[in-house]
């Protein structure tokens, strides 16, 4: 087994734990290692990745400026040379799930592969549905054990470079 797969995670404000709809707004922030549901991530990988950092910004902020959040999000990919970009999950929180869409966006376009997840009817899926790849979830936070376990699987696929299988028999919605 080689080196370690290196993962940077994207989570909005309130799974970044900076709070709720009142810090939607807040700028991309880097922090060092997993945060929140990154815990759950890194534990999944079982030292076959790392976390090397988590970007967290406001959904919103992520959205409405997308311009300067991609150039805060592309210099954080250049400083932490991830293998791979997990974004979320989001589950069906729209604004959320487009702030997915484009770090996936962003990582794709740097030639380093995204996974995500969110509910197939989430506005991430129906506007970048073509362009990542997403693992459908249901709409309730409870799953997160579960969905943090399939993203982790794809995301070490990536990671290193596998070919991925059909979607349905890897589990992620058609592109």
């Amino acid at each position: 087994m080689g080196a370690p797969v290196r993962v940077v995670h994207y989570l909005n404000q309130f799974f970044g734990g900076i709070g709720g709809e009142e810090h939607a707004n807040v700028p991309v922030g880097i922090r060092e290692g997993p945060v929140g549901p990154g815990r759950a991530l890194a534990e999944a990988f079982a030292g076959e990745a790392i976390v090397v950092a988590t970007i967290v910004s406001g959904d919103n902020y992520f959205v409405e400026e997308s311009d300067a959040a991609s150039a805060s999000a592309r210099e954080a990919l250049e400083k932490w040379k991830p293998d791979v970009v997990v974004c979320g999950p989001a589950f069906d929180a729209g604004r959320y799930g487009l702030a997915c869409g484009l770090m996936s966006r962003i990582a794709r376009e740097m030639g380093i592969p995204a996974v995500t997840a969110m509910h197939p009817d989430n506005t991430g899926v129906l506007v970048h549905g073509k362009e990542m790849i997403t693992i459908p979830t249901g709409i309730e936070v409870t799953e997160m054990a579960g969905v943090v376990k399939k993203m982790a699987t794809l995301a070490l696929k990536l990671g290193r470079r596998a070919e991925l299988g059909p979607a349905k028999q890897e589990g992620y919605l058609p592109t």
